[in-house]
C-alpha cells in the first residue's frame, strides 16, 4: 500500500513479540508519533516525520506488521475502562533500524507510539528543510544562543512582529510544533554553528 508505512514484527511459537539479535552498540533514539484508534496520525515529532515518511504528514495511516496484533495493542490502549500498554519488537529481517515498538494510552481517542532507533541507521540524513532566508538564519542562530525576541528585535534592528514572522516561518520550515523545537532540528541536521 503506498503512503503507508510497514514495519514488520514476528511472533514466537507461543505467539508472543520476540525481541531478536540487538547487535547495536549505541543507545536507541526515540521517535514519538500520537496516532488515533483507527492508526491515524494525529501529531508527530519532526524526526519522526523524516524516518516514518508522509503517512505521518496530511493524517496518514500509521501500521505496524503484524496488523492484527498492531491493532489489538491499540484498542487495549484506548480502552476506556482499563488501558493497557504495549511493546512490539522488530523482525530484524525486515527494518533492522527499528528496535522495539511502544503503544501506550495517552489520553481518550490518543495513543502515543514510541518508537526505539538505532542512531545509526539514521546517520547522516539528508536535511529536509526548506532553504531559510539570510535573516531567518540570523534568528535561528539568536534563538539557539538563548536570546529573547525583543533582544533578537533589537540585535537585528527589525520589530518584534517581524522576529515572530521569522520564527513561526523556521517552524514551519523545519515542520516543529515549537521554536524551541526548530532551534533542536535545526541544530541536529547542522543548520546552527555549535
Amino acid at each position: 500500500m503506498a503512503g503507508i508505512p510497514m514495519i514488520s514484527t514476528r511472533r514466537d511459537a507461543a505467539g508472543s513479540q520476540a525481541a531478536g539479535s540487538q547487535a547495536a552498540q549505541g543507545t536507541p533514539m526515540l521517535l514519538w508519533l500520537d496516532v488515533a484508534p483507527d492508526g491515524r496520525v494525529l501529531s508527530a515529532d519532526p524526526v519522526t516525520r523524516e524516518v516514518v515518511g508522509p503517512a505521518v504528514h496530511d493524517g496518514g495511516v500509521f501500521l505496524v506488521e503484524p496488523r492484527r496484533a498492531f491493532l489489538a495493542a491499540l484498542d487495549r490502549a484506548d480502552d476506556c475502562e482499563d488501558p493497557v500498554p504495549s511493546v512490539l519488537h522488530p523482525d530484524t529481517g525486515g527494518d533492522p533500524a527499528l528496535v522495539q515498538v511502544n503503544i501506550l494510552p495517552f489520553k481518550p481517542g490518543r495513543i502515543r507510539i514510541v518508537l526505539f532507533v538505532e542512531p545509526e541507521a539514521l546517520a547522516d540524513p539528508e536535511p529536509t528543510a526548506s532553504p531559510l532566508t539570510r535573516r531567518e538564519h540570523a534568528v535561528l542562530e539568536l534563538l539557539a544562543a538563548g536570546y529573547r525576541r525583543d533582544r533578537i528585535a533589537w540585535e537585528l534592528n527589525i520589530s518584534l512582529p517581524t522576529v515572530d514572522l521569522h520564527a513561526r516561518n523556521l517552524r514551519r520550515k523545519l515542520s516543529a510544533l515549537t521554536t524551541s523545537e526548530a532551534v533542536a532540528t535545526a541544530t541536529r541536521i547542522g543548520l546552527v554553528r555549535r
